[in-house]
């Protein structure tokens, strides 16, 4: 089921549903100690002491590294009133879940390379801000994805999207470096997958229905059209669907990252010939070789995905509570 004509994901906001809650008094602050260049410590800091000074009770954490030590502060998550991030897309995606189970919304200080969350909600590191939106107290129910498979454990949460590609293989080639990343490490990596690209053969299946049958390209599997910043790749995806939305771009070259490069530069969107297709549930399954998969800006369980092995993306049952920004609610909310 091909998507019909695209627009940019901002001009459809029908599906998004406005929350008001209590003014979050209880706050918890997580803080991501290898992202942002190690800031992230400092800015919860700040964070703290601005919300102490308005009344607010706050216990700050550092992130963990596994969602297992996350389960284990449920309680304490659920009784909150609003959980901080001070963080990139990695640590939001580990929280998705409990946040989900326990109703408690969420606010997100960007702290990553991309901090695409943070960005999608036009998030700063600016307690002024924060202080506002919890003063508004204003939430939007949003969704998101669930990846599973033979070969996984439950179902892994995502937000953003996950992609198999350049950005996969850049991905992998960071691994388990330890320590902040920036920007040039990126463009490191992805220089030395470049020169490596080769891009999976997959078949892909939208609500049980095929869409692609063993072909080779760059696939995209998006909750949000945020990723990649002016590129627009997924420009159809937004995380106030029930759904998710796959880009396939078969027969994918180097010419294409080439293209990618001068539009990231021109601040323009990408233009590529791909092919869309939206669903509740998407399939791919990898034929001939393993391939790396990149989720939320991580390579996922830090191993490939096996040849002849089918990945299940589908759309969380339930949404979870986003506190918005007052720019976020006059620029984007229908009301």
């Amino acid at each position: 089921m091909n998507t019909p004509a695209l627009t940019n994901a901002n001009q459809d906001q029908t599906g998004e549903v406005l929350i008001k809650i209590p003014s979050p008094r209880n706050i918890l602050i997580f803080y991501n100690p290898i992202s942002s260049a190690g800031n992230t410590a400092q800015t919860a800091k700040k964070l703290e002491t601005a919300l102490q000074a308005h009344g607010k009770n706050v216990h700050v954490h550092p992130s963990e590294k596994k969602m297992k030590a996350y389960k284990q502060m449920r309680s304490a998550i659920a009784d909150c009133d609003l959980v901080v991030i001070v963080g990139g897309d990695g640590t939001v995606r580990k929280l998705l879940n409990i946040i989900e189970k326990t109703g408690t919304p969420v606010y997100v200080i960007p702290g990553g390379n991309e901090s695409l969350f943070a960005r999608t909600y036009h998030m700063s590191a600016n307690s002024d801000d924060l202080l506002q939106a919890i003063a508004d107290s204003n939430c939007l129910q949003q969704y998101y994805g669930l990846i599973s498979g033979s070969d996984i454990r439950g179902k892994k949460p995502f937000f953003n999207m996950a992609s198999m590609g350049l950005d996969s293989l850049t991905i992998r080639n960071i691994g388990k470096r330890k320590g902040p990343l920036n920007d040039a490490i990126y463009v490191w990596h992805g220089l030395k997958a470049l020169c490596a690209l080769h891009h999976p053969v997959v078949s892909i299946t939208i609500d049980g229905e095929p869409v692609v049958d063993r072909k080779s390209g760059y696939i995209i599997v998006a909750n949000s059209h945020a990723y990649a910043k002016n590129l627009q790749l997924v420009p159809c995806a937004s995380p106030s669907k029930p759904e998710l939305t796959a880009g396939f771009l078969p027969g994918a070259r180097h010419q294409h990252e080439l293209i990618k490069a001068m539009r990231i530069l021109q601040h323009k969107p990408a233009n590529l010939p791909l092919q869309y297709f939206s669903g509740k549930m998407i399939s791919c399954t990898v034929h001939e070789s393993a391939y790396p998969l990149q989720v939320d800006g991580d390579y996922f369980r830090n191993r490939d995905i096996a040849a002849d092995s089918t990945l299940d993306f589908s759309i969380s049952p339930n949404a979870i509570k986003v506190l918005i920004t007052r720019n976020f609610s006059k620029d984007s909310i229908t009301q």
